[in-house]
Formats: structure tokens, C-alpha cells, sequence
């Protein structure tokens, strides 16, 4: 096989200063020792004084109509207290900072401030919740070849681990479209191996040169590769799925939007007409560069069955370049300590959601070398892989398929049997969540909110997801007031043994803490019915 192609995501940042602020005018009577007071506290670096008088300052502009004068002064503290609030664990705080520098910056057209803000509200949110496993049906949208039940797992196939592939429910394989490259058929001989009906084939139809390669498509010059590469598909037996040109968002050789429908749509009716047993998905890189739009290369929705995400969690941006650009850029890109999938995922999973698909990661993993060898990166990857595997499907149901991406081709390495360390954090989160299938048409459970379930009964699966910045969380559980046990890592697994309880209301509490002061609990009524289930309401 030919070697596959894959690149770093070019994700650039190019920030314009948005710290500063428009000069001090015309005030009204009395501002300047509201004003003084709080730029002393911020010359001190004091971030209690900071606060307290940012506070006093905007509550003297409270009722002042938005003016260039009054939209400034309430920026300067909005931008120089929202950091000083997440530090604290006083996130709704933080979270009404960001937004006054989003209503004030709109004003005064600071768009980069605007634009780190939107997204900094989404990566602080610690979306404290708790699930439990049920037998209840995930969210089931009707695509084609979507599983009715249990969430579809495996790797990119890699010859030197070809027998870990074949242990899961999903295998994936690369073909590159362009003139002088392959078609799917030429990977029958491997293909053919996997495709015994036990497991899902996704073959990602990649575009090499990128804008280049939309042109080519759009000319009709690669019409002959790309019916060979579905005439292919048309036989295979299992369930069978085609990324079209992947991660668009992010093409170092850049295409309009425009252009890239079209080359999507044109590859995308060939493929109804000629292999109608094929899933087309659409798979941009999880974030787009600085202030751009995954969207705006939506095709029309009747040619997309899921919706697919290139997945990674990297502690630096350029495996070659192992270095942070700084706080906002690790931020906005979901890199070291804001590396976690369910952050990461989440503008894939609002679009998916906006036009009712299921959505599939067709590439995931967190690169645990790096070319210089500099840093060892194992426990960093460790974590992501145990969060990826542990809580991905937890908080989004909607996402059925995991393919990690089982590579190592110069720049991060990825292959899990290539380090101990990363391999044993995948192999346990995948034995520990019951959601994953490593067969097709086996039945599985899913998860759901805690808040809700009903009809359980003996040992209840209790689990949650809490992400805060950069900071250890714990979770504790109690029943009735006594502790039923405690985790400090996601997903804050523990089991509840509902034999012993009596019938009647019970109350269940889980009570999150993070090491920066961040607590909030989540109560509800357990109730047990005569016939030993158990049901679950949040107070």
C-alpha cells in the first residue's frame, strides 16, 4: 500500500492587539476616583482589589447610554477581569465578563476580542453533568447505515497492526484523488479481508493537492478515478462510508466555498447513482482558522449522511514547532491544557445537530512524540485518550463512530502499539465503556442523563463529565447524606447498588470541586417503586 497522506491542520491565528482601550473623553461628574481606584488595583496586580473596584467602576457606568466614552471604560474591565474570575473558580462570573467584552467590543469594533470571547465561553464551561448507562435507544436519526445500537469503534488501517484493526467494528482507508494516484479498488486485496460483514468500511477519498485537486474534480478530469473508487464500493457487503475531500476547513492550498460544494456535490451524486449503499460524509477539521466558519462548506443536506470531524488533541499546534503561540491561540484551537474532545468537537456537533445527522470522528488521537524528541508526551496523550474513549459519546449521544488514527508519518506519532503508556489508556477506556461495539448488529447500551432515567434496577453505572481549565477535579457522590463513593478522574465513574434500598424517595447528590474553588452540586429525587426499579429527577 501506498504510503497515506496526511498534514498537519493549518490553523493560523492572526490576532490584532484587542487589550487596549479607546481613550478616556468626556465623563460624566465623578467618574475619576471609580476610575483611579480600579487602574491602582490593576498597577498592583492585586486581583481581589481588581475586582472589587471593576465592580464599583461598572456600576457607576450602569446606567449610562453606550457611547464610545462609557463602551470603553466598561471594556477595560470586562477584558482585565474575565481571566481573574476563571482563576478563582467563579465561572458564571467569567462568564458575564465575556460577555460585556462582547457586547462592548461589538461596539467598538475590537472583532479579535469579540471573537476570542465567543469562543472562550464555550472552552470555560465546565458542563458539570451526570449520566448512568440505560438500555434506552441513543438518539437515532435514520441515516444510511447508521447502527440502531452501540457506537462503532476501530482505526485507520496500518499493515504493521493490521490484527488490532480488525478487533473493532470500524476500519478506515485512505485513497488520494488526482491524477497518477489510486481508487479504492486498488486496496481490494486488503480491503476485501475486513469486509466480512462484522465491521464498517470507511474509505476517505482525500484531495492531495487540495484547491487544486477541487478543480480537477470540477473539470471532470478525475470522473474516471472516482467511479472506479465507487464502482469498487458498490460491492462491498458491510456497512460501507466515503469522507469527501476531508478537512476542507483547514487546506494549506485554499478553495472558496463555493468551488468546494460543488467538487462535493458532483463526487456526491455519483456516488447515489453508482454505489447507493454508500454514507457520504461531510469532515471538516474540528476548528476552523481564526474567525472563519466550517459551515460555509456545507453542501445541500440531501448529499450528506453524517457529519464527520478530524479529532486531535495535541498539546502543541505544529508537531515540528513544539512551542505555544500563547493562551488565546492554545484556547481557540483546543491545544494543551484545552486539549479535551468534548470541548473540541463542539462546533461539529452544533452542526451536525442544525441538519439532524449523526456524527462520526473519522479521525481522532493525541500525539504522544514529537520529531525532535525533545518531550515525552506519553501521560499528556495518555489523558486525552482516556477522556476521548471515556466521555466523548457520554455528553454527545449523537456521535456513533470513533476512528482513531493509527499513523505515524512525520510529525506527531499516533500509533497506539507504538507506546505502552498510550495503548493501555485506550485499551481500558475502550473495556470500560459498554456503548462501544467491536462487531456489527451487536447490542449495546447507551448513555443518558442521570436527570430522567428510569427503569434500572441492581448495580447502576454512575459517571460524569466536568472539564475545568488547567485545574484536578474531584467528584463525590452520597445517598441520603453518606458517601457511595468518589473519583478524581473522568469519567468520575462509580456504582450504585440499588438492592438495598428501600422503596420510596431517596436523595442522591454529586458534588463537583475543582482545585481552583469551582463547586457546584447536581441533587436529585432516586425514587424506588415496588417492583425494585429505580427512577431519577434532578431538583
Amino acid at each position: 500500500m501506498r504510503k497515506v497522506f496526511k498534514r498537519a491542520a493549518a490553523l493560523g491565528i492572526g490576532l490584532s492587539l484587542f487589550g487596549g482601550v479607546a481613550a478616556y473623553g468626556a465623563h460624566p461628574s465623578g467618574y475619576w476616583p471609580y476610575l483611579t481606584a480600579f487602574q491602582q488595583a490593576q498597577q498592583s496586580g492585586d486581583a481581589n482589589a481588581m475586582i472589587s473596584t471593576g465592580e464599583a467602576l461598572l456600576n457607576y457606568y450602569s446606567g449610562l447610554p453606550m457611547d464610545t466614552d462609557t463602551a470603553g471604560v466598561r471594556y477595560n474591565v470586562y477584558y482585565n477581569t474575565y481571566s481573574l474570575y476563571e482563576g478563582m473558580g467563579k465561572m458564571q462570573k467569567a462568564n458575564e465578563a465575556l460577555q460585556g467584552v462582547i457586547d462592548t467590543g461589538t461596539y467598538l469594533n475590537f472583532t479579535d476580542a469579540v471573537i476570542m470571547a465567543k469562543e472562550r465561553i464555550r472552552k470555560i464551561d465546565p458542563m458539570a453533568e451526570v449520566y448512568t448507562v440505560t438500555n434506552a435507544q441513543a438518539p437515532y436519526y435514520g441515516a444510511k447505515n447508521e447502527p440502531t445500537s452501540g457506537v462503532l469503534y476501530g482505526r485507520c488501517y496500518n499493515e504493521s497492526y493490521e490484527s488490532d484493526a480488525k478487533n473493532s467494528s470500524i476500519v478506515s482507508f485512505y485513497v488520494e484523488l488526482g491524477s497518477g494516484h489510486n481508487s479504492a479498488d486498488d486496496f481490494a486485496w486488503k480491503i476485501d479481508e475486513f469486509d466480512d460483514g462484522s465491521k464498517a468500511i470507511l474509505i476517505n477519498l482525500n484531495f492531495p493537492s487540495e484547491g487544486n485537486t477541487v478543480s480537477q474534480v470540477n473539470s471532470g478530469s478525475l470522473d474516471g478515478a472516482i467511479n472506479e473508487t465507487l464502482s469498487y464500493m458498490a460491492t462491498l457487503n458491510g456497512p460501507a462510508f466515503l469522507r469527501i475531500g476531508g478537512e476542507m476547513n483547514v487546506w494549506t492550498t485554499k478553495t472558496t466555498p463555493a468551488e468546494f460544494k460543488t467538487a462535493y456535490t458532483r463526487i456526491a451524486n455519483m456516488a447515489r447513482n453508482i454505489a447507493p449503499n454508500v454514507a457520504l460524509v461531510f469532515s471538516p477539521s474540528y476548528a476552523s482558522p481564526w474567525g472563519e466558519d466550517m459551515e460555509s462548506f456545507w453542501p445541500d443536506s440531501s448529499l450528506v449522511d453524517w457529519v464527520g470531524v478530524s479529532l486531535y488533541l495535541n498539546k502543541y499546534q505544529y508537531a515540528n514547532s513544539p512551542s505555544s503561540a500563547g493562551d488565546v491561540n492554545d484556547m481557540y484551537f483546543g491545544l494543551n491544557q484545552y486539549a479535551d474532545a468534548v470541548k473540541n468537537i463542539e462546533h461539529v456537533v452544533d452542526l451536525a445537530g442544525k441538519y439532524n445527522k449523526p456524527v462520526m470522528v473519522t479521525e481522532s488521537g493525541s500525539g504522544y512524540a514529537i520529531p525532535s524528541g525533545s518531550e515525552n508526551l506519553s501521560a499528556f496523550a495518555a489523558n486525552r485518550i482516556t477522556e476521548l474513549y471515556g466521555t466523548l459519546n457520554m455528553v454527545y449521544p449523537q456521535v456513533k463512530a470513533i476512528v482513531h488514527f493509527d499513523k505515524n508519518l512525520g510529525g506527531y506519532t499516533y500509533t497506539l502499539n507504538g507506546n505502552s503508556t498510550v495503548k493501555a489508556a485506550y485499551d481500558n477506556a475502550v473495556a470500560n465503556n459498554p456503548t462501544l461495539v467491536k462487531t456489527l448488529n451487536q447490542t449495546a447500551p447507551s448513555f443518558t442523563k442521570l436527570n430522567g432515567a428510569s427503569g434500572l434496577s441492581g448495580n447502576i453505572q454512575l459517571r460524569a463529565y466536568c472539564d475545568v481549565i488547567n485545574q484536578s477535579v474531584n467528584v463525590t457522590y452520597t445517598l441520603d447524606g453518606v458517601q457511595i463513593g468518589a473519583s478524581s478522574a473522568m469519567p468520575f465513574a462509580v456504582t450504585l447498588n440499588t438492592s438495598s434500598i428501600t422503596a420510596g424517595e431517596h436523595t442522591l447528590q454529586a458534588v463537583f470541586k475543582a482545585s481552583n474553588g469551582y463547586s457546584v452540586t447536581k441533587t436529585y429525587t432516586l425514587t424506588k417503586a415496588a417492583d425494585g426499579t429505580v427512577s431519577f429527577a434532578q431538583k
